[in-house]
Order: C-alpha cells, then sequence, then structure tokens
C-alpha cells in the first residue's frame, strides 16, 4: 500500500483550507511526484470519515453594520439630510449561472 505520508498531506491540505476540491488535491500531490487518481484521493478522505457538505451561510449583516446603519437611520431622520441625498439602487445579477453552492470537507 501507500505510506502513511499520503494521508497526512492530504489531510493537511484539507485542513489548510476545507473547500479544496478533489481535482485540486490531486494536482498538488502530483506537483510531488505522487501520481493518484481522483477516486483515490475521495476514498481516503472516506476512510477518514470525511465527507463533502454544503457550506454553511455566512450572516450578510455583521453587528458593526448594525450599529452603522442605525446611526445613518437617525441622520435619515433629519429632513435636511434628505434633501441633500441622491438614492440608487444596487443589485447583483449573473448571466449565464449561479454562483452556486459551495462545498466544504468536514469530518462526521
Amino acid at each position: 500500500g501507500r505510506p502513511p505520508q499520503l494521508m497526512t498531506r492530504i489531510l493537511y491540505i484539507i485542513k489548510k483550507n476545507p473547500q479544496t476540491p478533489v481535482r485540486q488535491i490531486r494536482n498538488t500531490l502530483q506537483e510531488t511526484d505522487v501520481d493518484l487518481s481522483m477516486t483515490t484521493v475521495h476514498r481516503r478522505l472516506n476512510e477518514q470519515k470525511y465527507r463533502g457538505y454544503t457550506a454553511r451561510c455566512k450572516l450578510l449583516v455583521s453587528s458593526k453594520n448594525r450599529r452603522a446603519r442605525l446611526v445613518c437611520q437617525e441622520a435619515l431622520e433629519q429632513p435636511q439630510f434628505r434633501k441633500k441625498v441622491l438614492w440608487t439602487d444596487e443589485m447583483k445579477i449573473n448571466l449565464y449561472q449561479s454562483d452556486g453552492k459551495s462545498k466544504v470537507w468536514r469530518r462526521e
């Protein structure tokens, strides 16, 4: 079989960045003269009880931004401030594909 160093290299890559895809792990290992298939990498991760999960959603508004919004709201209540502000709407539109869900490696 393969030496146990291989598993430690794979786990190091995963712990460094849990969103690393199997293809990138394989390419990184091939740079160090270790020839593996993607299936082998996936099997080794499954042996260590790592599974691919959908990443958790990040909160869109931090506590710092909440406070800033409250300060802004108080400023907007003043009529002379409203006359000086030009309002715009911003929207992100993906033309061809969505950003999709990102996958991460986690232990069971």
